[in-house]
């Protein structure tokens, strides 16, 4: 299923999806966060970019055994 797919690129756009969510639902205490609707964009937009990063340019992949 993942043949040939880029596990740590995947890996990394996960936790990027993560941590911006987190990051863009903080809010202090009692408040709701606003934040324009174009900053949820980035979260797909990122995991994308990332991802394409890691599989067509830097293909660098640290769960692969045959690659080391």
């Amino acid at each position: 299923m993942l043949k040939g797919k880029n596990i740590t690129g995947r890996l990394i756009a996960v936790m990027y999806c993560l941590v911006m969510f987190e990051l863009l639902v903080r809010a202090p205490e009692g408040q709701v966060a606003h934040h324009p609707m174009w900053y949820y964009s980035m979260i797909p937009l990122g995991a994308v970019i990332i991802y394409t990063i890691f599989d067509k340019f830097i293909k660098f992949d640290f769960f692969k055994e045959d690659e080391r």
